[in-house]
């Protein structure tokens, strides 16, 4: 059991997989934290007018917690342990990791798409940059070990 598990979310069904297989893991008197990591927003001329990035950040942001608090919701008994949090960061693993050794989280918990070959390459994973580069345990679900998404289940 740990103290405190972060489960990044990246919007998938298949990343949602991993809270049934996690969510008991957590101790009577720890928590778990739902995370979603945002790119930063570039200002953007719409018309003779200038969105900021702060408020198109803002606006995802809000856009994301309902998604986390909807998730952490689906978690039935104990989900008033689990809470949720959006991050702005240049790198999604960075990101991660960052938010985790501030938190001193001590599990990590997350969906690997499991990319092969040029796809790979080309978008790299970030499940394994976490597991590297991180100075916490990281559990790494690969798509064959998951249960059905909780967005799916009924």
């Amino acid at each position: 059991m740990y103290k405190k598990i972060l489960v990044p979310l990246d919007g998938s069904a298949e990343a949602e997989g991993v809270l049934p297989l996690i969510k008991d893991e957590v101790a009577p008197e720890g928590e778990g934290i739902l995370l979603h990591i945002l790119p930063p927003f570039k200002s953007q001329n719409v018309g003779d007018q200038v969105v900021l990035g702060t408020q198109l950040e803002e606006s995802e942001r809000a856009k994301s917690l309902g998604y986390l608090k909807r998730i952490a919701s689906q978690l039935g008994d104990g989900s008033e342990r689990w809470h949720c949090e959006v991050v702005v960061a240049n790198s999604v693993a960075e990101g991660i990791i960052d938010f985790a050794t501030r938190e001193e989280v001590d599990h990590i918990a997350m969906y690997t798409h499991d990319r092969k070959g040029l796809a790979k390459l080309i978008k790299g994973s970030i499940a394994e940059k976490v597991q590297k580069k991180a100075p916490i345990e990281v559990q790494v679900f690969k798509p064959r070990e998951l249960e059905t998404p909780l967005s799916n289940a009924g």
